[in-house]
């Protein structure tokens, strides 16, 4: 009767283990900043153009190749800058779609108000109520112990936020998925003195 009970309580031990293991392999970072949602319908360049204006382009070339494409947004209401990045992919209308938000407190090009969006973008937060200046412990507390955690300049390891921003100091935490997915999303939270300065999500590589 004990050994029963004691494999009884084995295999209850390992079903909770496994749905919470599953629950962890299936459950998405983040996806969404503001009105930008990566989970949802795609949002194409002319749409977000169409509702937000043109805002600053940026081109990245190889040759005559544009291997990446940026429109850039200043906010002077939270005084945070939006970058929007576009797939090089095209899909069957020959539309990029949007695939990476970065919204940060560094400066990303001049002449901020000529790129203020033609509609607002409400409150620039994640969908679990993170914006820019909230301190560590506050992220921390809504997406538990990151995959990686990165002291910039004393850490080798690689950061896309560390590379987009050339980072000198500071800390990034950044959020994969806790499985093998097919999902390449991600999310990366940049601090400075223990304050959010930067937030990025991204579904692509």
């Amino acid at each position: 009767m004990k050994r029963f009970i004691r494999l009884l309580l084995i295999a209850v031990v390992i079903i909770i283990f496994c749905e919470i293991d599953q629950s962890f392999g299936n459950s998405i970072i983040e996806t969404q900043i503001g009105p930008f949602n990566l989970a949802g319908p795609p949002l194409t360049e002319s749409k977000l153009v169409s509702q937000f204006g043109e805002g600053y382009v940026q081109l990245e070339k190889i040759g005559d190749k544009i291997v990446r494409k940026k429109r850039i947004f200043w906010v002077p209401e939270q005084e945070v800058w939006v970058q929007i990045d576009l797939s090089h992919v095209l899909d069957e209308k020959m539309e990029s779609a949007v695939e990476a938000v970065l919204v940060t407190k560094k400066k990303l090009c001049d002449q901020d108000m000529k790129y203020v969006p033609q509609k607002t973008l409400g409150l620039l937060a994640t969908s679990k109520g993170i914006k820019i200046k909230d301190p560590i412990e506050k992220v921390i507390g809504k997406y538990g112990k990151p995959s990686i955690s990165m002291t910039v300049g004393k850490d080798k390891i690689f950061t896309v936020l560390g590379e987009e921003l050339k980072l000198k100091e500071g800390l990034v935490l950044r959020y994969l998925q806790k499985q093998p997915s097919s999902e390449l999303n991600f999310a990366e939270f940049y601090f400075k003195q223990k304050k959010l300065h930067s937030l990025l999500i991204s579904e692509s590589e």
